[in-house]
């Protein structure tokens, strides 16, 4: 159960359209992130859009381990979703999980009109209105990220592992992220995580996006009951703007 939050969360910060009139995005967008347990290398994740024939997007997240993480680790993770530009609302979501012995795959189908979701694994079930994927979800919220002010929050639901999920994060002020990319201003933000079984404390978690009109998913970091987590943005492609560099 630990390792599904664990990538429950790195997915909801990787992997982050539009609801007002401006796109953070666009078909074609590619970024690639490092992630670092403690202080091994220890896994990487990619994130792709594509626009599809019938006009929607289709979001694909992976995440697999390297290294001597896998001794005891051996994750091979794809979130995707297809879902409306313009809503940002899903009409499929997949996900294929491979971790260690553990293999899950389930496809999700979404019912806006009747907010019903239905799946492989559990059939139909009634959501509440404006429930998302995992995936759409970050998008959804990555285009709401602008002109946040410090502790204002943003409030999403996500339908994931056949449960529904509020999902808070409360915008935490202006800082400068450096990776090996470079110096970015950027706007730090801190979900809302349940304390107890993988989180010591309500602030365990932190993401930077940058602060500019894409507001990419610059850098993540954990602190759980086994040690610490960071995620860094190392390639990037296909962006609509650019990136807030300082140098």
């Amino acid at each position: 159960m630990m390792k599904r939050l664990m990538v429950l969360m790195t997915a909801l910060i990787v992997s982050a359209v539009v609801m007002g009139q401006t796109t953070t995005y666009v078909s074609g967008e590619k970024l690639k992130y490092s992630l670092f347990y403690g202080v091994m290398d220890g896994g990487l994740a990619h994130i792709s859009l594509e626009k599809t024939t019938d006009g929607q997007f289709h979001a694909k997240a992976t995440a697999k381990t390297v290294g001597m993480v896998r001794w005891f680790l051996d994750m091979n993770d794809v979130y995707e979703s297809y879902f409306n530009p313009t809503t940002c609302k899903p009409s499929k979501s997949i996900r294929d999980i491979q971790e260690n012995k553990y293999k899950f795959y389930d496809v999700v189908t979404h019912n806006h009109e009747k907010n019903t979701v239905t799946s492989k694994k559990k059939g139909e079930v009634t959501v509440p209105a404006n429930t998302y994927d995992i995936v759409s979800a970050l998008f959804q919220m990555r285009s709401k990220f602008g002109g946040m002010k410090y502790n204002d929050t943003l409030t999403t639901t996500i339908y994931f592992d056949n449960e529904v999920y509020p999902m808070q994060v409360i915008f935490k002020g202006k800082e400068k992220v450096s990776t090996k990319l470079g110096t970015f201003n950027a706007l730090k933000f801190q979900p809302i995580v349940e304390t107890g079984r993988v989180f010591r404390h309500e602030d365990d978690v932190r993401f930077w996006v940058s602060d500019d009109a894409n507001h990419i998913p610059l850098r993540a970091e954990f602190d759980v009951l086994i040690g610490s987590i960071k995620c860094d943005l190392i390639e990037y492609s296909g962006v609509q703007y650019p990136l807030s560099k300082v140098k």
